[in-house]
């Protein structure tokens, strides 16, 4: 497995601190230890974290948001080439060992990297994928490697949850109907949509304009700030 990549999203920290949104009670919010390791004092200049909103019945923290979809790579196999991308909303580091991704079918696969942890700064990222191999994936940094589970090419979900079960973020695509739909151009969230409630919204979503690199043409940004919605 790489190490991981951690980049600071500052345009959509901005953007997540001008976003007003309904307060949550105080003992919503986790301890920042409660991933029992060690964590990075709160950051004035760190972006606000989204606070506990609702996706139809589904209740979503808010602590970690899903932000971009290669569910269709087209340059490379589905086997080889599929990830998603996430990004840290809180003020403090979140360690992602121990949670569970999982879809509404019953696919699910639990993070473990062997205790080392797999964490994110404030305002900071991480792809998440299939393959972590740049030579086979299409030539993507993927920061964890998955397993028992996929990304469908028709409508599909990514839930993200907690090992206390909180449901951090959950995204329900579809297969065209409303949502992007473009074989080798992922799913991207609109810049100034960096939270829970928007990205649960198809019209915040666009499909990425810009080629991944010179050798691979298919359209994302893993590890570059999305691509502006038209």
């Amino acid at each position: 497995m790489h190490l991981m990549r951690l980049l600071p999203r500052s345009v959509f920290a901005a953007a997540a601190c001008a976003v007003t949104l309904q307060a949550a009670p105080a003992a919503t919010w986790p301890s920042p230890a409660s991933d029992g390791h060690p964590f990075d004092a709160p950051n004035l200049a760190a972006p606000r974290p989204a606070q506990p909103l609702a996706a139809g019945p589904l209740p979503q923290s808010g602590h970690v948001v899903i932000t971009e979809i290669m569910k269709d790579p087209a340059h490379v196999t589905d086997a080889r080439g599929e990830w998603f991308e996430v990004w840290n909303a809180m003020p403090w580091r979140v360690n992602l060992e121990g949670w569970t991704i999982s879809d509404e079918s019953g696919a699910s696969h639990v993070i473990s990297t062997g205790g080392s942890g797999l964490r994110l700064g404030p305002g900071q990222f991480a792809v998440i994928g299939n393959n972590s191999d740049p030579a086979l994936n299409g030539g993507i940094q993927v920061d964890y490697v998955w397993s028992s589970f996929s990304l469908g090419n028709g409508a599909d979900q990514i839930l993200l949850t907690r090992p206390d079960g909180t449901l951090a973020d959950r995204v329900a695509y579809d297969d065209g109907v409303l949502w992007p739909d473009a074989p080798g151009r992922s799913l991207s969230l609109r810049p100034g949509a960096w939270d829970v409630l928007s990205n649960d919204d198809p019209l915040n979503w666009c499909a990425a304009s810009s080629p991944i690199s010179a050798t691979n043409p298919d359209r994302a940004t893993p590890g570059r700030d999305n691509d502006v919605c038209p």
